[in-house]
């Protein structure tokens, strides 16, 4: 059961939930995801599974792809739909001046997270401070590397845009919606949100909760593809004991899966020049 899982979740379910009912459904000791999506958003998720936990950390994806429905003349603290509306407006808008303000934004290096997310600032989460609480929030370097205007409903009050966009990591789609608000003179926010990609893991191969099965599980070694180091029975039994390696028994770089006679005894990863460390023992 050591492996990952593509899921799509489902609105109304925080990430959390989500990885406790599959730990549940399928009788495991831990699981864990890579990435948080709001309880609202839906899409992917890749979930770990037991042993497979210990591998989240590689999992620092450089980009991620979102289809988000903003709807304009609309602000909340949250810069979504699901806190308190703090403002509300008409707010015509002209397409091609929404377009125009998407190739801005589409310029535009940094970014100001959300006052309510996960981002710590002097060790606290900023979604913990309270509104009387001073907190200097610095922007943090993002980009929009693709965009696409993919519908457009028009009104005179609250006119909505479906947009793909893929970003960088770390980029936060509600202040896209509300830096975006902003251009076009006045407020915006998401209304809803779905990821769509990590990388070049797809939706599309994702399963909802009710779905998912047993042989969905992406065992380690497919998921990854690591190089592989050839052993003998002795350095098996010294990678089967957590032993650290050294240039004695390789020299290769990076991490790699320790097999001996068809089968898998632990993954290392290279700490510094010639010293190997388990990351996970099977």
């Amino acid at each position: 059961m050591d492996g990952f899982l593509l899921l799509d979740k489902e609105k109304g379910m925080t990430s959390f939930s989500l990885c406790n009912k599959i730990k549940y459904k399928f009788s495991l000791s831990k699981t864990g995801h890579s990435g948080t999506l709001d309880p609202n958003a839906t899409g992917l998720m890749i979930v770990a599974l037991d042993k497979a936990t210990k591998l989240l950390k590689l999992l620092n994806y450089d980009t991620k792809e979102y289809i988000a429905d903003i709807v304009f003349g609309l602000d909340s603290k949250s810069y979504d739909i699901d806190s308190e509306i703090t403002n509300d407006i008409s707010m015509p808008i002209d397409i091609n001046n929404l377009k125009e303000k998407m190739e801005i934004l589409k310029k535009k290096t940094t970014q100001l997270p959300p006052m309510v997310s996960a981002i710590k600032v002097n060790g606290k989460k900023l979604m913990r401070y309270k509104d009387d609480e001073e907190v200097l929030v610095q922007e943090r370097d993002v980009h929009v590397i693709e965009d696409e205007l993919i519908e457009f409903i028009d009104s005179p009050t609250h006119p909505i845009a479906r947009i793909r966009l893929k970003v960088s990591k770390g980029f936060y789609i509600r202040s896209y919606a509300h830096d975006l608000g902003i251009l076009l003179g006045g407020c915006a926010i998401v209304k809803e949100l779905r990821r769509t990609k990590v990388e070049d893991l797809s939706i599309s191969d994702a399963k909802s909760l009710d779905d998912v099965k047993e042989y969905d599980i992406i065992p380690i070694n497919k998921f990854f593809n690591f190089q592989v180091l050839e052993v003998d029975k002795y350095r098996a039994h010294l990678a089967q004991n957590g032993v650290t390696f050294d240039k004695r028994q390789t020299t290769m770089k990076g991490i790699f899966i320790v097999r001996c006679e068809s089968k898998d005894i632990a993954i290392y990863e290279e700490t510094e020049e010639n010293i190997y460390k388990p990351l996970l023992i099977f």
